[in-house]
């Protein structure tokens, strides 16, 4: 296993340049990788809020679990939560 290890150092070291660019490509392919994942979550989330928000009026209801489902929340959090039409009926 040491040996193993000798070897392999010295291939590193002798290939440098070879080394160095598949380093760096690796590391900014892990780089868009990590971008691309954040903007399709923040498109999700932005896209849910705007079809939840720009097609409900001031009253929202809801099955019972839908708020506690965290990808189902729009993001305009500051809605009140009716759990029965009793509570709002006066």
């Amino acid at each position: 296993m040491n040996n193993i290890l000798k070897i392999s150092y010295r291939n590193l070291k002798r290939n440098y340049r070879r080394t160095l660019l598949t380093a760096s490509l690796i590391t900014i392919g892990v780089i868009f990788v990590l971008i691309y994942t954040a903007m399709s979550g923040s498109f999700k989330s932005y896209t849910v809020g705007q079809i939840t928000d720009s097609l409900m009026g001031h009253i929202q209801i809801h099955k019972k679990g839908y708020v506690a489902s965290v990808d189902n929340l729009p993001l305009d959090k500051n809605r009140y939560y009716v759990a029965s039409a009793q509570d709002f009926v006066t």
